[in-house]
């Protein structure tokens, strides 16, 4: 899908917006109409007295004006839709045409300098995978995103390919995935915490459900009501009987008021969160999936023990009766009805039932909105290509890019085996050997997490990924950069004495010493790497480690190099097998000024 997909579509959407916006004026034009309307009939009922036919035309104008407002109501909610659609759509014009780094989202708070790769491969914080392809609105969808990009978890042969054809089909979806970003755009609080909620849900209040409290909620307002009704039409009953029955139900509405707001709160803060929550589940429910990852998500949220559609729908019902508590008639209303009690009683029998179930059903609405979020690549990159699972220490790919870099990327093409395990990637400075490092690294978690590489193919074994690239000092724990190297090298071997299997990806590894240690620590290093259930590439200025590969077979030399036009240095990028023979340390020092 191209710019000119995504213009089409916002050129559509700003038709219906325009069309919709006149319906609004129009609607609201009747609205004010009918409410003068109202006006004048009372005023010709004030001054001409009873008529049965101005009093039926009040009740006309009355529901009239009600549907009008209700009509209103709903045409403003589809202009926003329609909004929040164009919103979509340029930020997916953005997307498509490399501007995406503008993204307020970028996920900056999931950095963590003590994780294996998120900090070295971009996964988070400024022109990030995250920034680039979130489209989740919920928590749950984020955090979600999130857990599949840092490989909390690593995935098996099959969930890898289970993935591969969810996002493949979610792609295709274009429709479906909007229609998702545009109910949880609809309500600002969408990303609202649900954590008090959950634990609340967790709990019981038993005494909401004994007999007497379900007595006492039904015989006093009937009660009141009758007493009332029998005041105001018959002289048989006098009105302390009403008043001390109201009075009543105002000590039972104190009684335990604490925890009954508490509860009714709680719902109260989440109204446009549980409204959100129940249209995209909505949007699931009609939606008819191929994939068995899909269909097997959608079942967690809709099968025949229980629809969360509905129960959403219930505690939706709730959360806008409770939502009137702000009205002023309502004080008098909760005197008359233990309206409270009511609210109380459906929200404890709604927990009951659905407690267990919550977390689970939030989750799997949050798994949907990652899935849409990786597949925007397959959506927009459709010449991309699935990466294949392999059982061996094997790596390849054949004209793989970065990536985050659109057009700028260069294509290269590797290949590491059991044979050639670990790659030494030499060249002058800014060749591009650090690219290429991160060219493979977030290729393979593209590969893991289900979507299409950039590149004609792509194979991988499913290993935990390590990588030492960007290293600096730590001055609140007093760490210099090279001990923090060291501690991340330690991590690495540390992983491979579990005998876990591993990618590693060491960007100039020991700089912060001298020439002759960092030799020395890089050789050993390697050749224990070597040894070991690890597969991966080490980047370097020191040419000499390149003899590595005359005396392990397991070590393999590629280089990246630079050539001179006019005098000016010029990169292709291009990777090449053998060591580097270019230098371009004293050029960059002349052209920055510096006399040498």
């Amino acid at each position: 899908m191209d710019k000119d997909f995504y213009e089409k579509r916002k050129a559509e959407g700003v038709k219906i917006y325009k069309e919709i916006s006149s319906q609004c004026n129009v609607v609201s034009l009747l609205r004010l109409v009918t409410f003068l309307v109202i006006i004048a009939i009372s005023f010709l009922i004030y001054y001409i007295g009873k008529s049965y036919m101005l009093y039926g035309l009040l009740i006309l104008s009355i529901i009239l004006f009600v549907y009008f407002v209700y009509l209103h109501s709903k045409k403003l909610e589809d202009k926003s839709r329609k909004e929040k659609y164009i919103e979509i759509n340029e930020q997916s014009i953005k997307r498509v045409v490399g501007e995406w780094r503008s993204f307020e989202d970028d996920g900056e708070e999931f950095l963590d300098v003590n994780h294996p790769f998120i900090n070295d491969l971009d996964v988070f914080g400024r022109s990030s995978l995250f920034q680039w392809i979130n489209t989740t609105k919920t928590l749950y969808g984020r955090r979600k995103l999130a857990s599949m990009l840092t490989l909390n978890e690593l995935p098996t042969k099959d969930e890898v390919y289970n993935r591969q054809s969810a996002i493949k089909e979610l792609g295709d979806n274009i429709d479906f995935r909007q229609k998702l970003q545009v109910e949880g755009s609809l309500k600002k609080s969408a990303l609202g915490d649900t954590s008090h909620f959950l634990k609340w849900c967790k709990g019981k209040n038993d005494n909401i459900l004994s007999p007497l409290m379900k007595i006492a909620i039904i015989l006093l307002p009937a009660a009141f009501i009758a007493l009332s009704l029998l005041y105001f039409l018959t002289s048989y009953v006098r009105s302390v009987f009403p008043v001390a029955v109201g009075i009543l139900n105002f000590i039972v509405l104190k009684l335990g008021s604490n925890e009954r707001n508490e509860a009714l709160d709680i719902v109260y803060e989440l109204k446009s969160s549980i409204y959100t929550y129940f249209n995209m589940i909505k949007i699931v429910e009609d939606e008819k999936f191929n994939s068995e990852k899909l269909k097997a998500i959608k079942s967690r949220l809709i099968n025949q023990d229980f629809n969360f559609t509905e129960e959403m729908k219930e505690l939706n019902s709730i959360a806008n009766k409770i939502a009137d508590r702000q009205n002023m008639i309502y004080i008098i209303i909760n005197v008359a009805l233990l309206w409270d009690y009511h609210l109380l009683t459906r929200l404890e029998h709604w927990r009951r039932k659905n407690s267990h179930r919550l977390e689970d059903w939030l989750e799997a609405l949050g798994e949907i909105e990652a899935l849409s979020s990786i597949s925007n690549i397959s959506g927009d990159n459709e010449n991309w290509n699935y990466g294949e699972i392999v059982e061996d220490l094997s790596l390849e790919g054949e004209e793989v890019s970065h990536p985050l870099l659109g057009k700028r990327a260069v294509s290269n093409s590797f290949k590491l085996n059991n044979q050639n395990r670990i790659m030494l990637v030499t060249g002058s400075n800014m060749s591009g050997k650090s690219t290429f490092l991160r060219t493979i690294g977030i290729n393979t978690i593209l590969t893991y997490i289900g979507a299409p590489v950039n590149g004609k193919s792509y194979s991988c074994p499913l290993v935990n990924i390590y990588t030492c690239m960007r290293i600096g000092d730590n001055l609140e724990e007093n760490i210099s950069s090279f001990y923090a190297e060291i501690l991340r090298i330690k991590k690495l071997i540390s992983a491979t004495d579990r005998g876990e299997r591993v990618l590693f990806m060491l960007d100039e590894i020991f700089r912060g010493t001298n020439s002759m240690d960092r030799h020395t620590g890089a050789e050993i290093l390697i050749n224990q790497l070597s040894e070991r259930e690890a597969i991966g590439l080490v980047s370097t200025h020191d040419l000499e480690l390149c003899d590595l590969e005359e005396k392990n077979r397991r070590i393999i030399n590629y280089n990246f190099r630079e050539h001179y036009d006019n005098n000016e240095i010029k990169f292709d990028y291009k990777l090449r097998k053998g060591k580097s023979t270019t230098r371009n340390a004293i050029y960059l020092m002349r052209m920055a000024g510096i006399n040498i």
